[in-house]
């Protein structure tokens, strides 16, 4: 039984590492991407995040299957999505004495983050 145990954990943790490997892969591509376009405002990490939780709560509805949900759901939706960098740039606008558009960041990242997670349910 311990055997069985340990062959399950260790698929689990492959599978988490692999699809947060494939999330990381695309958050980056997609910062590289946004890095061309001068914003004012870190709209690539509210897009991530905001599709991420979206992405999260189909998978959470729709995937009945513990592994391929580890994959998607903690692996890649986790890779994916970044709260460190939310906290970064929600700190950097704060330091920046930008308070208005700290707390615009802030507030929206929270709604566009729970309804995106909602609505990915719903569908």
């Amino acid at each position: 039984m311990v055997i069985i145990l340990k062959g399950i954990f260790k698929m689990n943790v492959v599978l988490v590492a692999l699809g947060a490997t494939l999330g990381a892969y695309l958050r980056n591509e997609l910062t590289v991407a946004s890095r061309k376009v001068k914003l004012d405002f870190p709209w690539m990490t509210f897009l991530i995040n905001a599709v991420g939780a979206f992405l999260l709560g189909v998978v959470t509805a729709k995937i009945g299957n513990k592994a391929i949900l580890l994959f998607l759901g903690t692996g890649m939706c986790g890779g994916f999505t970044t709260f460190g960098t939310f906290n970064f740039e929600l700190s950097q606008l704060w330091f920046q004495h930008r308070y208005v558009r700290c707390f615009i960041y802030f507030c929206l990242s929270y709604i566009f983050g729970i309804l995106g997670f909602a609505l990915g349910i719903q569908l």
